[in-house]
């Protein structure tokens, strides 16, 4: 008997990965590039904070639906403070662009931004295929824990397509 995947209506059709997220305002400039889950089940993140990354089994800049996320280290030490640490900053009505790997550009209005405590945040929300197009950046935040060497919040910042 076939295996039939329970997961694949679930997918996305097939998208151009973005290459670069640019807040203007902020000064906020990164390279992205499409990642998976890290071992742990999270989302895969590159060491570096000035590189972020993109869900890539989730929507893309150009989808009809869902949320587009892009997330990426707030610091390191080997790297120091990376741009999206200046994220918590940003005012609704905050303009972001997201570059995708052919050249097109889409320009995004920031709504919110929230600092949730990393074992509160809707996971299932934040990554949700359906609903209306939307950008999700996501960086760690808020009060360092020395003992686990982790931040205890995540900022999450989400933005609508403009027209």
């Amino acid at each position: 008997m076939p295996r039939i995947d329970a997961g694949a209506g679930n997918q996305v059709a097939p998208t151009v990965p973005p290459s670069a997220v640019s807040v203007a305002e902020l000064d906020v400039t990164v390279t992205v590039r499409p990642e998976g889950l890290a071992p742990d089940g999270s989302m895969a993140l590159p060491e570096d904070p000035s590189v972020a990354s993109w869900y890539r089994f989730g929507s893309g800049p150009a989808s009809e639906s869902g949320a587009t996320v892009i997330a990426a280290h707030v610091d390191s030490l080997e790297y120091d403070i990376g741009p999206f640490a200046r994220l918590v900053k940003a005012a609704p009505g905050t303009i972001v662009t997201v570059t995708s790997v052919d050249g097109s550009e889409h320009r995004y209005t920031v709504d919110t931004v929230e600092i949730a405590d990393k074992t509160g945040v809707p996971w299932d929300t934040v990554f949700d295929r359906s609903g209306s197009p939307r950008l999700v950046l996501i960086t760690c935040g808020g009060e360092f824990d020395y003992e686990t060497g982790h931040y205890r919040s995540n900022v999450i910042v989400t933005a609508t397509p403009l027209p």
